[in-house]
């Protein structure tokens, strides 16, 4: 029949898609993987501890500082745009264009 192919790719997928599930952080609706190492916290020394909440404090106020940026340069856009589109010509009827 010449269907061989195609069912053991649709097996091979499934079979990734499996092994991919435990890759990924439970408790939230993203699917990407687990990229940072486990750190066991009952283990962790307390400078360890010190370093991880200085780096997650960093990494939080640059995401922070970069949605503020782009929210700030989209309005600038928007209102840029704004006025500089010439309405009148949007919302007339070609027949009452008269120059």
């Amino acid at each position: 029949m010449g269907f061989g192919g195609s069912a053991l790719a649709a097996i091979q997928v499934m079979r990734n898609n499996r092994a991919m599930l435990g890759k990924r952080e439970k408790g939230k609706l993203s699917y990407v993987a687990k990229s940072k190492p486990f750190v066991d916290t009952k283990k962790a020394s307390p400078e360890l501890l010190k370093q991880i909440r200085e780096r997650i404090i960093r990494e939080r106020k640059k995401r922070r500082y970069i949605r503020i940026l782009a929210t700030i340069l989209i309005l600038i856009i928007a209102i840029v745009v704004w006025f500089v589109i010439d309405w009148n010509l949007i919302f007339t009827s070609p027949g009452e264009i008269i120059n």
